[in-house]
């Protein structure tokens, strides 16, 4: 089924696209700050669930509890377009690597794929058992992993909406997915403490991690591929080896429960936790090397691209952190230009 949302074909146009390359925490400054509104038809602003910045790094797409769908201009807030589509709370939204695809998921157990180059929505992968929780695509956006409250991670075929593998996960609460860097393996936690790992082209589990003593909300591999970082409700932010296993640290957030983590650089992780705070940390020292403050409740998503990291939460406002990272001549990405990348 296709309904087109944003009017002509978009054109397509050559881009440049920052990449961070330094291994050093970089300083971080906020740039702005964003106060969400009401969508006309409801009487307050969303808790937001996720933010995903889209490859160009000018538009962002904001999900929340209010049902929709928001896509944003980062530099200024305004909101270009609202995706109505979702009948309950929205709480997964990702971009393809290549920006012309946007999935996004919730609590009405839809999966729902925005072609963004074409300007039209497309429902091709019909509806998971349960909530969705969390979104994935790997590394050429051939795979999209699917998470939520059953014991089953769906990996799909973005192209055809066909279920490739569905992976027996570690309990019936999964609150996180994510591929490995070269997208040969996946990973999924949540509500048991456990991280399971399968070979993605094969579907085989390859090993199961005891990482955390309570529920796992935030999971990203290191760029290299050769780490898992994870924080949950224990109040510790834990990294181990992905191959064997082998825990490399655990290190206290104080008061904090984590909610969020996001790779800031080759050596930096980002988290957002129950503190309100933003917190940076190094995965070489595995200390913290910086803390960002100004949300006023729980910091429940983040993403990073290239010099930019967004963040939000229970507050209903929006904050764009400028990373000020130096970096090589940035690599060329070839994305549609429409009101998504303009």
């Amino acid at each position: 089924m296709y309904k087109h949302i944003l009017g002509a074909t978009a054109a397509v146009a050559t881009l440049v696209v920052p990449s961070i390359t330094l291994a050093q925490a970089p300083p971080v400054r906020l740039s702005h700050a964003l106060t969400l509104k009401p969508a006309v038809d409801r009487l307050h602003p969303p808790v937001v669930s996720q933010v995903a910045i889209h490859p160009a790094e000018k538009l962002m797409a904001v999900a929340g509890d209010d049902h929709y769908v928001r896509i944003m201009e980062i530099s200024t807030g305004r909101v270009l377009f609202t995706l109505k589509d979702h009948t309950d709370w929205v709480r997964a939204a990702v971009f393809s690597p290549d920006g012309k695809t946007l999935a996004t998921a919730g609590n009405d157990q839809q999966l729902l794929l925005w072609d963004v180059q074409e300007n039209i929505q497309l429902r091709s992968t019909g509806e998971f058992p349960s909530v969705v929780t969390a979104l994935d695509f790997n590394h050429d956006g051939s795979r999209l992993a699917v998470a939520g409250f059953a014991d089953v991670i769906a990996i799909h075929n973005p192209a055809t909406g066909d279920v490739l593998h569905k992976l027996k996960a570690a309990s019936e609460d999964q609150r996180t997915v994510c591929f490995s860097p070269d997208g040969s393996k996946v990973a999924a936690a949540g509500r048991s403490g456990v991280i399971r790992i399968w070979n993605t082209n094969t579907g085989e589990r390859v090993r199961d991690i005891r990482a955390h003593a309570d529920r796992i909300h935030g999971l990203v591999f290191s760029a290299d591929g050769s780490k898992v970082i994870s924080g949950g409700e224990d109040r510790t932010l834990k990294i181990h080896d992905a191959a064997s296993g082998h825990q490399l640290a655990s290190i206290s957030t104080g008061d904090a429960k984590t909610f969020s983590v996001s790779l800031a650089n080759d050596d930096t992780v980002a988290t957002g936790g129950s503190d309100n705070e933003v917190r940076m940390w190094s995965l070489t020292s595995y200390q913290e090397v910086d803390h960002v403050a100004g949300h006023e409740g729980t910091v429940a998503t983040l993403d990073v691209h290239g010099q930019t990291m967004i963040s939000s939460g229970f507050d209903t406002t929006i904050r764009v952190w400028d990373l000020g990272t130096a970096q090589k001549s940035p690599p060329v990405l070839t994305v549609p230009v429409s009101r998504f990348s303009k």
